[in-house]
């Protein structure tokens, strides 16, 4: 295993800068919310008061305004302000290990006290690191563009995963992470505001059956599961140029050729591993050549109806002006929510591109097309939405009563796959 610190990964002092720089960006819009009802609920009054009294309370207006004015800045900059200059004082311990003494000073012993508290950097916490990583997540999913925007150093990377350690992607880095490594790939793409341990959720370990689905596959078939972590806030877009980026780095430079590429997709996975494929120009000719198959769990190709719900009520509120504090906090989803508004539409064929698609829907009752399979679906993404239409190269499949996340880690969605792989590769003889 290489020791190089991957560029896709943040250190503790990183992410602690990180979200303390967050709370402050987040203190400072609350405020704002609040600052704005406030001047909403005290117009009404103002208004009529002068309509009545040909605007003889003007003057009381422009005081109150004023006066609230400043108290609602104070507070927001005081928000702000303090955990920024925390932020800063962690990057200064981050960047200077010669000043921990002064910070400690500053902070009354505080500062050592809880860096005795934590755990030594050789011998991390896996159980903390994976509760910061699912917290650091789900905010990426709801406010990721903003982070990026800022380029708070909470953002998540785009990254390989493999075995819980991040995978490095250069030649050296890959022979000593991957000695056996094989030539087919399959690689698993989350959802919205999750990461690479999501595929694990349901997991018992007294039923084989639910094993997640790269262990079970790696020891079936001649294959190497990887699974890509990204920063879900930002467009689907966005994050699709990236991963083709990567993965073309990726293909260039594994241990042996690459013969073929299984990409699996979760809900916003999907779309972000279909965009990919779609966006293939004659000049990708190694990802062309390589990927065979996009799995699609849940996927909403046509859009989700809470997202669209979102929007709705942000329009709705926003009409209003009582209302339109609450509209701009319905407006406060990432780039990557509002994709989802929508979702990618048709299947876009290419001439030349021989990419399979299978597209996996379910519905939360039974097989009868009751209102509730057909509006609800999984309870996020209704069938006609996961299946997308009927053009396109694409095998479609629908399960009954399994809801949205149970996709991650089911025994017939693993049939579903191995049967994809199947199509490539033979089985290991046991």
């Amino acid at each position: 295993m290489s020791k190089k610190t991957s560029k896709s990964t943040s250190t503790t002092a990183d992410t602690l800068e990180g979200t303390l720089m967050f709370v402050g960006d987040t203190i400072a819009n609350a405020t704002s919310r609040v600052h704005e009802f406030h001047r909403a609920i005290s117009d009404m009054p103002f208004k009529a008061v002068g309509a009545a009294t040909l605007k003889a309370s003007t003057p009381v207006e422009v005081v109150h305004n004023e006066i609230t004015d400043l108290v609602y800045g104070a507070v927001r900059e005081a928000g702000r302000g303090v955990f920024s200059g925390a932020a800063w004082v962690v990057r200064q311990a981050n960047q200077s290990l010669a000043s921990p003494q002064v910070i400690d000073e500053a902070l009354d012993g505080e500062l050592m006290a809880q860096v005795d508290q934590l755990p030594a950097v050789d011998q991390p916490n896996p159980v903390a690191a994976k509760r910061v990583s699912a917290i650091s997540s789900a905010i990426n999913g709801v406010f990721g563009d903003h982070l990026t925007a800022t380029r708070n150093p909470m953002q998540v990377k785009m990254g390989l995963y493999a075995g819980g350690q991040a995978v490095g992607v250069e030649q050296e880095d890959l022979l000593l992470q991957f000695p056996k490594a094989q030539n087919h790939l399959v690689i698993f793409v989350h959802g919205l505001c999750c990461n690479e341990d999501s595929w694990a959720l349901y997991h018992r370990p007294e039923d084989p059956d639910t094993r997640p689905y790269g262990p079970r596959l790696e020891e079936e078939f001649p294959l190497t599961a990887l699974y890509l972590r990204y920063n879900t806030g930002r467009t689907i877009e966005a994050n699709a140029r990236q991963f083709k980026r990567l993965l073309t780095k990726l293909v260039r430079n594994w241990p042996v050729a690459v013969e073929g590429i299984t990409l699996v997709g979760h809900s916003m996975g999907g779309l972000v591993s279909r965009a990919l494929v779609e966006s293939l120009s004659e000049d990708d000719f190694i990802l062309r050549q390589a990927i065979r198959d996009v799995v699609c769990l849940g996927s909403p190709h046509a859009g989700a109806p809470l997202a669209r719900l979102a929007a709705a009520g942000e329009q709705l509120f926003g009409r209003f002006e009582l209302s339109r504090p609450i509209g701009k906090v319905l407006g406060v989803r990432s780039r990557g929510i509002r994709d989802l508004d929508d979702g990618l539409g048709p299947l876009q064929t290419k001439d030349g591109l021989k990419v399979m698609f299978h597209l996996v829907g379910s519905t939360i009752g039974d097989y009868t097309d009751s209102w509730v399979n057909t509006t609800l679906g999984d309870g996020l993404v209704p069938p006609q939405s996961a299946l997308a239409d009927n053009t396109g190269r694409a095998q479609r499949v629908t399960f009954s009563r399994k809801h949205h996340m149970l996709l991650l880690n089911d025994p017939e969605v693993y049939a579903e796959l191995q049967m994809v792989v199947r199509q490539h590769l033979r089985a290991r003889v046991a």
